[in-house]
């Protein structure tokens, strides 16, 4: 009887070794990043955040063993993109470093299917923020630069008013800033009665104007 306990012991440590080694097994399916990886798996490929080293090297997100989401590659040449992947390809915004002549260079934009498609749109302005603030209407009405905010029922009290370039000016016929430079932030802060006039709200807002021009900035509240 004792002697059948030894090789049923050791029969089990071969299993649960063999069954450690299965699990610990994760595969990155890009060759030149494939010697080594550390981080998530699932179902024996490389999925989640980690980090692969081959001869290049990548640290981000993988999905079903290819970089996918977002993440740092590095080639053995010293060219570094970072961004967005889709499948082991450059999909996405991204921004990729190499040299020219000895120099560093800078390609800043989209990527489709691992090719560089242009610079990224921008849009004319930004809603950054807002509070106790319904709709805002931003429209460009000529190429003199400045930005004048209308308030749409005109009772405001306390305005505090900020801007990143510019006069301000604040009369009875004006109010804003003028000889401004683009892209233009601005945050302005106020209290004002409800649409009942009942009671007095607190409203913030926060914007940015990216395309030059004379705008006229009309908040409602």
């Amino acid at each position: 009887m004792k002697r059948m306990v030894l090789p049923a012991i050791i029969l089990l440590t071969s299993l649960f070794c063999i069954n450690i080694s299965a699990q610990d097994e994760c595969q990155v399916l890009l060759p030149r990043i494939a010697v080594s990886y550390t981080g998530s798996c699932k179902k024996g490929l490389a999925d989640g955040q980690g980090e692969a080293i081959g001869a290049d090297h990548y640290i981000g997100e993988f999905r079903k063993g290819y970089p996918d989401g977002h993440g740092t590659y590095k080639w053995q040449t010293g060219e570094i993109y970072e961004g967005q992947w889709s499948m082991g390809l450059r999909n996405g915004d991204g921004r990729y470093t190499f040299q020219v002549k000895g120099r560093d260079s800078v390609l800043v934009g989209k990527w489709k299917d691992d090719k560089y498609i242009g610079m990224p749109s921008i849009p004319p302005y930004v809603i950054d923020y807002r509070n106790g603030i319904g709709r805002i209407s931003c429209i460009r009405t000529g190429d003199r630069p400045y930005v004048r905010y209308v308030f749409s029922r005109g009772s405001i009290n306390g305005l505090l008013m900020t801007g990143s370039s510019g006069m301000e000016n604040i009369t009875t016929s004006f109010t804003g800033y003028e000889q401004v430079n683009f892209p233009f932030r601005s945050t302005l802060k106020f209290s004002a009665p409800n649409a009942w006039m009942t009671a007095m709200i607190y409203c913030e807002l926060r914007l940015t104007i990216n395309e030059p021009g004379a705008w006229v900035v009309t908040i409602s509240y």
